[in-house]
């Protein structure tokens, strides 16, 4: 019986006085939705550490789920055997999420230590994956929700990083297709845990955002937050290679650079197509006029061409699940785009005779004779015992 109770006695000191994560903020987003910006000016902020992009807290919340994680070890089986040691020798899931809180509490707090800083502020924009697991794990934390027009989201994508390989499209798509729903999703069912904030608006009214954005996090106000010429930028690899390097303080600049999409047969079908991928009423749940994206959209004048474009439905997929069909449908644009359309089809051609040919070697090396060098010593033998 004592030992018994020693154990319970355990359990309860160790759940009581847990990290709740009262020093975190965390910034939940799309990419290319103004994120560094506000990163840069809270960083401005003497209580404020932060970093670039940590992607910390995806594999430790990532443990517990059954898919979306590929391992070496079969992550499935992990999960299973994890679940049944939590439950048989410890408080079950709980237990887990007060080791991920403990170390949430050494790495964050050991950064904040070095800053000589009181509060950490990360803003990785896959956390949009996570938002319902970071909130139960730390209900202490402060989250703000940045909103941006998706269609600049969109063009910003493809100028920074896609710069026309619409196969590389496919691996933003986390971020584009399915981020607005999350991000929508979290604020209707956190409303009251969570901060909104819109891009627009922080750009066209900087102080008076900030001001806002200071006083849910609970800091003093410091003005001057909206001149970040004097805030270093963060250190790692994961910061804006473009946009916040040109000014010093939030500019209006890029607020309609977005029509542009609307100016090429290409980016114009992206942009219309990407608007029903997300969903009128995700849209209007963000703030944003689905009807009146489409009109600016197809109200530019639109450069046209002969050679077709790219379709969205196959760009927006890793190339992996591409059909034959989809297959040919991209090698065919490949080519057209480079030299048109009878080039095009050559490229198609040569991919099926390609294919072809792999076919044949593999059809006549399933019936060819393996060689004396392909055969180990002792094979035969092991063959004929079997």
């Amino acid at each position: 019986m004592a030992a018994g109770a020693t154990t319970t006695e355990s359990s309860t000191e160790i759940g009581h006085g847990r990290y709740l994560g009262e020093d975190l903020i965390f910034v939940i987003s799309q990419p290319r939705s103004g994120s560094t910006l506000l990163q840069r000016m809270l960083a401005g902020h003497s209580w404020i550490q932060t970093s670039a992009e940590t992607w910390l807290m995806l594999h430790p919340v990532y443990g517990l789920r059954r898919r979306g994680i590929t391992t070496d070890y079969r992550a499935p089986w992990a999960v299973c055997a994890i679940t049944e040691f939590l439950d048989q020798y410890a408080n079950g899931r709980e237990t887990y999420l007060d080791g991920i809180r403990a170390f949430a509490q050494t790495v964050y707090g050991t950064a904040m230590a070095r800053g000589g800083r009181r509060r950490f502020l990360d803003k990785t924009p896959r956390y949009t994956m996570i938002v319902p697991e970071l909130i139960e794990l730390f209900p202490a934390a402060r989250f703000i929700l940045l909103l941006r027009n998706p269609l600049a989201v969109l063009s910003s994508e493809l100028k920074t990083y896609v710069r026309g390989d619409w196969k590389t499209l496919a691996n933003f798509a986390p971020d584009l297709v399915d981020a607005p729903a999350r991000i929508v999703a979290a604020n209707e069912r956190f409303a009251d845990r969570v901060l909104q904030v819109r891009y627009e608006e922080l750009v066209q009214r900087p102080e008076e955002e900030l001001k806002r954005i200071c006083r849910y996090l609970d800091l003093p106000w410091e003005p001057g937050l909206e001149d970040y010429s004097q805030t270093p930028a963060p250190k790692g690899m994961a910061n804006d290679p473009v946009g916040i390097h040109r000014h010093a303080r939030p500019s209006t600049d890029s607020l309609e650079t977005w029509r542009a999409l609307g100016q090429n047969e290409q980016t114009r079908h992206f942009a219309l197509a990407y608007l029903d991928s997300v969903g009128d009423g995700v849209l209007s749940k963000m703030g944003y006029d689905p009807q009146a994206l489409k009109d600016a959209i197809t109200a530019e004048v639109v450069t046209t061409g002969a050679r077709g474009v790219f379709p969205w439905s196959i760009a927006i997929r890793p190339s992996s699940a591409w059909s034959l069909r989809d297959k040919i449908t991209a090698s065919y644009y490949e080519g057209a785009a480079e030299r048109g359309p009878l080039a095009g089809s050559f490229t198609v051609a040569g991919m099926l005779l390609k294919r072809l040919g792999n076919g044949l070697k593999r059809l006549l090396g399933f019936y060819e004779a393996p060689s004396s060098e392909s055969v180990r010593p002792g094979s035969k033998a092991k063959r004929d015992d079997a």
